[in-house]
């Protein structure tokens, strides 16, 4: 169970961390699991894709994003993801710490995952944690000429999780998915639509924007060269 944040076109950090780190502290919104500001919080560890020159970089800590000094010489750099962790499968430590990284391909992918899946279908994967093989079992099933469907096939494959929301990126093409089966108000992701490009978040975060569109269960978007296509899944 975790806190995302996205911006596929990249966030300036000074404009994010701040909000991202209250929401992983569950001081940002109320939902099934956080009854009280402050209730439920996600201190399992936090990461980060973010652009260095023209290339990808990760960092991860198995430390709580909120006392770990770490976060702050981000806030200077272009963020692509923002994750931070509430262990349910695998143990803490920093090989679970999303976002995860794997060469695919020829290509360099990073993952990252909220919900819980014990689904037959990922048990043959490699991993500790259901969300490495969920990754795994992503790239195994993705058509870069036809993600939408692929990625819709590949999810229709699952029926034992509480979410399979995912923010997955090669760099080039960033895709998004919104899919759960419990926990509506915790695991719903939400868009907002700026001048600066699209920020996706477990939460709406008020302090970065004021207008956020839930998405659809089911709905998975990708975002390409400054474009977005979406399907919602049946």
């Amino acid at each position: 169970m975790c806190r995302m944040v996205a911006a596929p076109f990249g966030i300036r950090g000074d404009r994010i961390i701040e909000p991202f780190v209250r929401m992983a502290r569950g001081e940002n919104a109320l939902h099934e699991h956080n009854t009280a500001l402050g209730e439920f919080q996600h201190p399992d560890g936090w990461g980060t894709v973010y652009k260095e020159g023209e290339s990808y970089e990760a960092h991860r800590s198995a430390r709580p994003c909120w006392k770990d000094n770490d976060l702050e010489r981000f806030k200077d750099r272009k963020i692509i993801i923002l994750h931070a962790r509430r262990a349910s499968r695998g143990i803490v430590n920093l090989a679970n710490v999303h976002p995860f990284h794997i060469e695919h391909n020829g290509r360099s992918w990073y993952f990252c995952h909220n919900g819980t899946i014990d689904d037959p279908a990922i048990a043959s994967y490699r991993g500790e944690t259901d969300s490495e093989r969920y990754f795994r079992f992503l790239l195994d099933h993705l058509h870069i000429n036809d993600p939408l469907a692929s990625i819709g096939a590949a999810l229709n494959r699952l029926h034992n999780y509480t979410s399979l929301n995912a923010f997955l990126t090669d760099g080039d093409h960033f895709y998004v998915i919104n899919r759960f089966s419990s926990s509506p108000r915790y695991y719903t992701l939400h868009l907002h639509q700026g001048s600066d490009g699209p920020i996706v978040s477990s939460e709406e975060l008020q302090d970065v924007a004021k207008t956020w569109e839930p998405l659809k269960n089911g709905q998975i978007i990708v975002f390409q060269n400054r474009n977005m296509r979406s399907a919602v899944l049946s």
